[in-house]
Order: structure tokens, then C-alpha cells, then sequence
């Protein structure tokens, strides 16, 4: 047996799924993750503290909306509002993901909504959707939680090494335009069915359109307009 062949037999099979497709998608997330950071790292916030937004949320679209409005001087309550509404959508992947998690522990759960980004749930709900996943809760669980420290990982390497090159970066580069960009590509995967359409649709345009808006509004305004699309789409097509 080769040594590669060795070391697979010992890393428990959901752990190697899990890794594979986090580094996947951590991958396909660099520019967009380096983005993100280069523009938290341009505002009048602090770099330190703009990049401790990343472990402290761990939501792109909502550490990015934060971040601007604390940079414009908005009030804590706004703030805080702001990152609720961008993280709305977190319910219902809660909700989607809740039968698959019904075997695990208390403390892993918290864990896990801890861990709950766009990517992860992606790659969660596409696992344990398939009828020959092949796991129980426990490797459930162990799937999830690889790919969810995998991609965190990825996120904090990717928005620190983007706030580092903050002030190397041309000035020209329309960085303003990574909060609707980011918008888009976490939508991509969730594209499942007509509500998702029109959620990715209406949400990712009017962001665009509206990303010249003051307080990072556009991004709030293009998150609770995709929320109200699927919402009506879904409830005709029930």
C-alpha cells in the first residue's frame, strides 16, 4: 500500500468529502474573498479591527455592510440591523438543514449555526440531499463540520491577505462593487428553482443598480428585495 493510499485509509471518509470540496470552493472564493478584504481595509475603520469582522460574523455580504455603515458613522443599532437583514436568509437554510441534524449533539449545533455561510449550506444540503450520502447523523455532522472550519479558514486567510493589499492596490479598481458581486456568487449555488431564480434575480440586480447608495444600503435593499421575490415565487408555485 502506498503512502498516499495509507493516509486515506486513515482519515475517516466524510473528513476527505468534506475537505475536498471546501478547498473547492475556498479556490473558486479567492477573488472574491481578497476583494472583500481589500475593500474592508479602505474604509476609515481600523484594518484590525475591520478584518475581526471576519471570525466575529462570518458572512461576507454582512461583515462587508457592517464595516461600511461603522465606517459612515451609523449608530450601533443600525449596524446590527444591517447584518440581520443581509443574514435573513440564514432562517431558512436553518429550517432546510434542521431534518439532517436531528442526531446531533446540542454543542455541535451551535457549532454549527456558528459555521452556517452560503457556501457551506450549499454543500451540505447537496451532500445530504442525495440518497446514497451513504451517512448517518454523526457522519452528517462530520461532513459538516469539515467543511465548515475548512471554508472558515479559507474566508479569514482570504479577507486578511485582501486587507493587507489594501494599499497596494490601484486605486482605480471599482472595489466599491464587491458587496453586489459578493451578493451574486453566494446566490449561484442556491439556484434550485423558481423561487431561487427570482430570489438571485431581483435580489443581485438591485443591489447592482443601488450599490451607489450611501450606508451600504444597496446591498440591504438588494438582500430584502431577493428575500420578498423567492418568498412570493415560492408561495404561488406551493
Amino acid at each position: 500500500m502506498s503512502t498516499a493510499s495509507r493516509a486515506d485509509a486513515l482519515i475517516p471518509p466524510m473528513v476527505r468529502h468534506g475537505g475536498r470540496d471546501a478547498a473547492a470552493v475556498v479556490l473558486a472564493y479567492v477573488p472574491f474573498g481578497v476583494t472583500l478584504g481589500a475593500t474592508l481595509g479602505r474604509t476609515g475603520v481600523d484594518p484590525l479591527t475591520a478584518w475581526a469582522s471576519s471570525p466575529l460574523m462570518f458572512g461576507g455580504a454582512a461583515q462587508l455592510v457592517s464595516v461600511q455603515l461603522l465606517d459612515a458613522g451609523a449608530n450601533t443599532m443600525v449596524v446590527i440591523l444591517g447584518a440581520l437583514v443581509v443574514n435573513a436568509r440564514l432562517l431558512l437554510y436553518s429550517a432546510s438543514l434542521a431534518p439532517h441534524a436531528g442526531g446531533w449533539p446540542t454543542r455541535w449545533r451551535w457549532l454549527g449555526a456558528y459555521l452556517l455561510a452560503d457556501p457551506v449550506y450549499a454543500l451540505a444540503v447537496g451532500r445530504f440531499a442525495r440518497p446514497d450520502h451513504g451517512g448517518d447523523a454523526r457522519d452528517r455532522l462530520t461532513y459538516y463540520l469539515t467543511v465548515g472550519l475548512t471554508v472558515w479558514a479559507g474566508w479569514m486567510a482570504l479577507t486578511g491577505a485582501g486587507a493587507m493589499l489594501a494599499g497596494v492596490l490601484p486605486a482605480s479598481l471599482p472595489l466599491q462593487l464587491a458587496a453586489p458581486l459578493t451578493f451574486l456568487l453566494l446566490l449561484l449555488p442556491m439556484l434550485t428553482d423558481r423561487a431561487a431564480y427570482a430570489a438571485a434575480a431581483t435580489g443581485g440586480a438591485v443591489a447592482v443598480v443601488a450599490s451607489g447608495l450611501p450606508l451600504g444600503l444597496g446591498l440591504l435593499l438588494g438582500a430584502a428585495s431577493g428575500v420578498t421575490a423567492g418568498a412570493l415565487v415560492g408561495a404561488r408555485d406551493a
